[in-house]
């Protein structure tokens, strides 16, 4: 019957060591004379075992405590396992009442994600460090020889954030690796004031009264014509 205790365990590797006689030490000495690293393991919901290696008795115990919360709720099963790939056209299928447009800006953030990560970049292996990597470099590039306006970097951040949120829920990842990057500063769009001349020929190509009510809002609302 498996068990819901998650243990810690030396996990020894290299040879045995000796005395000056060359007879092998007795395991009772081995934690302090021979190598080694920290193996946490434990069962998952149908018993199967599972061990994950870290290198310190410290991350050891931090691990271990934040799978004994999974285990006790029957959640100790690690995560499945599937490329940036498979992720993205899963994403695509998953996302109803996206408007063809959101769906295709979707599909180019996937597209410079797996550009960037790897075609076959297991999800779960993306760090929150990659990320960062990434939004550095969309930030950095350029488009017709202009860069990235924040606003735009804005957006494709907060499309990543909702992307790996998706694998999250589904228990692809158990951190969003994009959380807790913060977004740039926008700096306020600047009012373009008019001329009269501009302003008349706005009235003069509105086909209506209500497209004339919109150029009458605006001037309201500080589109105003310039003095002169």
């Amino acid at each position: 019957m498996a068990t819901k205790k998650v243990g810690i365990y030396r996990n020894y590797y290299g040879p045995i060591p000796t005395d000056r006689s060359g007879r092998p030490l007795p395991r009772s000495e081995w934690p302090k004379k021979r190598a080694h690293s920290w193996a946490v393991r434990w069962h998952g919901s149908h018993g199967q075992r599972y061990s994950r290696s870290v290198p310190t008795r410290k991350e050891a115990e931090q691990f271990a405590e934040e799978k004994q919360a999974e285990v006790r709720e029957g959640e100790g099963d690690p995560p499945e396992q599937m490329t940036l790939k498979q992720c993205g056209h899963m994403y695509l299928k998953i996302r109803t009442g996206l408007t063809p447009r959101s769906r295709a800006e979707h599909a180019r953030t996937l597209k410079f994600l797996r550009q960037q990560l790897g075609v076959q970049r297991l999800v779960e292996q993306i760090s929150p460090v990659d990320a960062r990597r990434f939004i550095r470099w969309y930030t950095d590039r350029k488009v017709h020889d202009e860069p990235v306006s924040p606003a735009t970097v804005n957006k494709v951040l907060r499309e990543c954030q909702r992307i790996f949120r998706e694998a999250v829920e589904c228990r692809l990842i158990r951190v969003n690796p994009f959380y807790g990057i913060r977004q740039q500063k926008v700096a306020p769009a600047e009012w373009h004031c008019v001329t009269p001349d501009e302003y008349q020929r706005l009235l003069d190509a509105c086909r209506s009264d209500r497209w004339r009510g919109i150029v009458a809002l605006a001037y309201y609302c500080g589109l105003r014509p310039a003095a002169g």
